[in-house]
């Protein structure tokens, strides 16, 4: 596409996302304002409003413990399949179920989460995360007080954090929570609980093929582009069994995708739930993963890892006009949002942000014994086969 096409395409998205965040702003004028002086002392319930994937909730469990642990009675509200892990944890006091898949769904939503009173909603979604639909549900819980990051713009919010660290991993975000708390010490560690059933369900696997000890592969990621290719697994099998030879392969993940894995490459796990991979997971010597839930849940019990991510050349130096467009459309539309919730604080301090284009330090793997690989390439299956070996070659132990 030329230069000129590029700039046409640029202009008509500016006017989209110009009305979209006009009829944002009209919203954003309906949602009732909260000015009641915030009082840590006060606050006896919080709903952790997390409303997203398995591996945002699994890095919050150290947040809803800490929580428990100073006293507060913990509610969290997510997607069904992230409050999966949360089913045996014992410092949440309970759970609501959130969807937003249309407007019916999240108005739903809204409806039975305003039947509780909370007194300080905590809005944890990440600080470069725009989500129109995720704040409203915040907005309307029916609560005193409402924490979020980055929302000075927001009248709901009575409690904005400002926080624009690249450079950190994710959970820095959550800690920052403590402050306006007055939590002085708290665990960093994530916290996953197993029911026997997964422990009893997980024996029998080790016992039908005799397992003494297992490697985990995990070739899927949430998206296409971080899918291991054909070769890539093959390759990873043939060095696993060279450097742990004792060791047998297991192969975890979707398992609409697992059934097309080669059988001789190593068993294949099936699992009933998350809560079956979390418990097989803690049982193994070593996990080989993709950039997906499966890092943060390796990490959460401290097992050695390889974590193998891919991330956009979006943010390289390129001559090539369709990525320089791409990166400065990126560009614009995040600030753009940025400023529709968080002018205020932005204008204040006279602050231009720099938002993050790859995401490979905010989430890390959080975790000593795992070691870290990232390619520069938008699709993980397309990387050069040699360098791909040679990297997981010196990384690999």
């Amino acid at each position: 596409m030329s230069r000129i096409m590029w700039e046409i395409k640029f202009i008509r998205k500016k006017i989209k996302l110009y009305i979209s965040n006009l009829l944002n702003r009209i919203v954003m004028f309906s949602f009732p304002k909260r000015k009641e002086k915030f009082n840590p002392e006060n606050i006896k319930s919080i709903l952790i409003a997390r409303n997203d994937k398995i591996g945002d909730m699994v890095v919050t469990t150290s947040l809803i413990k800490n929580l428990a642990l100073a006293g507060y009675d913990v509610y969290v509200s997510s997607q069904q399949s992230s409050l999966e892990i949360l089913k045996k944890n014992p410092y949440v006091k309970g759970t609501f179920s959130y969807n937003d898949y249309s407007y019916k769904d999240l108005f739903e939503s809204i409806k039975k989460i305003r039947k509780f009173h909370f007194d300080l909603v905590i809005d944890t979604r990440p600080f470069y995360s725009f989500e129109m639909k995720k704040i409203i549900f915040c907005a309307f819980t029916n609560s005193t007080h409402l924490m979020g990051f980055n929302k000075s713009n927001v009248k709901s919010y009575n409690i904005s954090i400002p926080y624009y660290n690249n450079d950190s991993h994710i959970t820095n975000q959550l800690n920052k929570i403590y402050d306006y708390i007055n939590i002085q010490n708290y665990d960093k560690s994530y916290d996953l609980y197993i029911a026997e059933d997964n422990k009893k369900y997980i024996n029998e696997f080790i016992t039908k093929y005799n397992i003494a000890k297992f490697v985990i592969i995990n070739p899927f990621g949430g998206a296409k582009k971080r899918e291991l290719s054909q070769w890539q697994m093959e390759y990873l099998v043939e060095i696993l069994k060279k450097i742990k030879p004792d060791h047998t392969i297991v192969f975890i993940g979707e398992q609409n995708k697992l059934k097309n894995i080669d059988p001789n490459l190593g068993l294949k796990f099936q699992s009933n739930s998350i809560l079956d991979v979390i418990a097989l997971i803690k049982e193994a010597s070593y996990v080989v993963t993709v950039d997906t839930s499966i890092v943060h849940i390796t990490s959460a019990f401290g097992l050695p890892c390889l974590t193998i991510y891919s991330e956009s050349i979006l943010f390289e130096k390129t001559d090539d006009i369709n990525l320089t467009m791409r990166k400065k459309w990126k560009e614009y539309y995040r600030n753009a949002c940025n400023n529709l919730v968080d002018k205020s604080y932005l204008k204040k301090n006279n602050l231009l942000v720099e938002l993050p284009y790859c995401y490979d330090q905010l989430w890390s793997p959080n975790n000593p014994n795992a070691k870290q690989i990232v390619f520069y390439k938008s699709f993980l299956s397309k990387v050069d086969n040699e360098e791909f070996s040679q990297r997981i070659l010196s990384c690999i132990k």
